[in-house]
């Protein structure tokens, strides 16, 4: 624990993954065909079969699901390479179900080449995500934003590069991370 508090994502702050995390190695081959399953609603047999990064994302935007989950991309990942973006500004959407929800999420590369091209992620009611090791490129507006009601974010070892001309922070630099509209304990 830190200072009392779990580490966000779905690692331990050993460093160990939190008991019972799903690990998905995501790929230009595989962001589409990655397939779990997810509790979507509160009887036990309420099991859905997701395949792709952001499909699965979106359902645990539910809320009965708090199963932490490590998405590992290796190599180049391109905003054509996902299944779908749910958020049209951003990209990938990481969303909880209302304010501070519990997510568990890691995203992280792998290796000295991990690049995210072309999108980014948008995070709002968010609890206990992290992002690390990891490039963003050519974003299509920011490159992380926590956007609103969002805690515990940890977003480290990572490079972020500006939007692609006239996106909205198109000026280098400009909104690589937003942080705004209560989210708090952001590192």
């Amino acid at each position: 624990d830190l200072n009392g508090c779990p580490a966000p994502g779905a690692y331990n702050s050993d460093g160990t993954l939190k008991s019972g995390a799903k690990v998905f190695y995501v790929t230009k081959n595989t962001a589409k065909t990655i397939t779990t399953t997810v509790k979507t609603g509160s009887k036990d047999s309420n099991i859905t079969t997701c395949t792709g990064i952001q499909t699965i994302i979106d359902a645990y935007q539910k809320g009965y699901d708090t199963t932490p989950i490590a998405f590992r991309f290796i190599g180049l990942i391109t905003k054509d390479d996902l299944d779908h973006i749910s958020s049209s500004e951003e990209g990938l959407q990481v969303k909880g179900k209302k304010a501070d929800s519990e997510l568990n999420m890691t995203f992280e590369g792998i290796g000295d080449d991990a690049t995210i091209y072309g999108f980014g992620f948008l995070v709002r009611n968010g609890k206990s995500v992290e992002f690390r090791n990891i490039g963003i490129m050519r974003c299509m507006d920011d490159c992380i934003s926590l956007d609103t009601d969002n805690s515990n974010i940890w977003v480290h070892h990572t490079d972020q590069f500006y939007g692609k001309y006239g996106s909205g922070d198109h000026a280098k630099c400009d909104g690589a991370i937003d942080v705004k509209s209560d989210s708090k304990y952001i590192t």
